[in-house]
This record gives structure tokens, C-alpha cells and sequence, in this order.
């Protein structure tokens, strides 16, 4: 299901993010849900392709190709890494980066702390859980226009705390591309 409105929310007219924009395909339900749970937490090969397909679609109906000079996914912690054996935002990153033509950086950014699951979490706690998780360890970023890229928006406490961390690191613009909004 296509999102109902674009533009910016109230919250974020009242209090900017550190994030510049969120671009999400479709609303966080079903199936979509389930196609995005199936991938996540069952490695599943067909569920794989179709979201890449879906990531590549939301890619053309709302960026640009000169849009971002480096795409980055939201890292994994490495004990989350080991358990799921992959990173869904990695494979998601590489499908963006490719239909961009730009850069994809998926080792400077780095989860230093394990956090909770952030689905059973409110709002605070989710901004909470990932306060001080993340950390840059690439090069500078000196005036780049980065899109961080994930399969899933709730709160948006992830991408936010990430868009502090790339601007700390010297990014000019950051912004967040997720296949669903919930």
C-alpha cells in the first residue's frame, strides 16, 4: 500500500531532525510486513529479490540519479551479524547504490554497541535504545550528500541518530530511504 501523503510531518516542521529527508515506498503492512519479516529473519531467497526490486522502485519514483554520492545501510551490530548471518540493509544499500551509480559504503559506519530490538519498543525508548550505538570510523565526509538506507521506518530514532553521527563526521545533507513506514 503507496503511503497516503508526502511532504513533512508536523513533528518535523516543529522540531527538525538531524535527518534532511525520509523517502519510504509504502506503508509497513501486509504483505508487505510479512515479506519484510520473512526476509529479516528467515534468510528467505525469493523474499530477497522482491524487496531489491521494491528498493530499486522506490530509487526511481522519488530520487534523482544526481541525488547522493554515497550510499551507506544501517550496520548491524556484529553479534546480530553472526546470529542472521547477513544484513538486510546491506543487500538493500547495494540494489540503491547500483540503480544510483554511486558509492557504496558499507564499512565506516559501525553499530559499537548492541541494542535492543527495537520492534517491541516505544518511541523514547527506541530513541534511548540507539543513543551513542553508532559511530564513524571511514573517511571524512566532508560535504557529501549521503542516503542511509534500511528496509523499515518507525519512529525514525535509527536514522536520526545515524544522521547525527555522518554529520559529526561531515556530511552536508543526509537522508534515509526505507521500503516501508510504519
Amino acid at each position: 500500500m503507496p503511503l497516503p501523503v508526502a511532504g513533512v510531518c508536523p513533528a518535523c516542521i516543529r522540531q527538525p531532525p538531524a535527518l534532511d529527508a525520509l523517502h519510504a515506498g509504502w506503508a509497513y503492512a501486509w504483505p508487505l510486513d510479512q515479506l519484510i519479516l520473512a526476509y529479516k529473519h528467515g534468510a528467505n531467497a525469493t523474499a530477497e529479490r522482491i524487496l531489491a526490486a521494491l528498493a530499486q522502485e522506490v530509487v526511481e519514483r522519488r530520487l534523482s540519479p544526481e541525488h547522493s554520492d554515497l550510499v551507506i545501510p544501517v550496520p548491524l551490530h556484529g553479534r546480530r551479524l553472526r546470529e542472521r548471518g547477513f544484513n538486510q540493509a546491506d543487500v538493500l544499500a547495494r540494489r540503491v547504490a547500483a540503480v544510483l551509480g554511486v558509492a557504496l559504503e558499507n564499512r565506516g559506519l559501525r553499530r559499537v554497541r548492541a541494542t535492543d530490538s527495537q520492534q517491541a519498543l516505544g518511541r523514547k525508548a527506541r530513541r534511548q535504545n540507539v543513543n551513542g550505538a553508532f559511530a564513524w570510523h571511514g573517511p571524512d565526509l566532508g560535504g557529501r550528500h549521503v542516503l542511509v538506507v534500511d528496509d523499515v521506518a518507525t519512529t525514525g530514532a535509527t536514522l536520526f541518530a545515524l544522521a547525527g553521527v555522518l554529520r559529526q563526521a561531515g556530511a552536508a545533507r543526509v537522508e534515509g530511504l526505507v521500503l516501508a513506514r510504519a
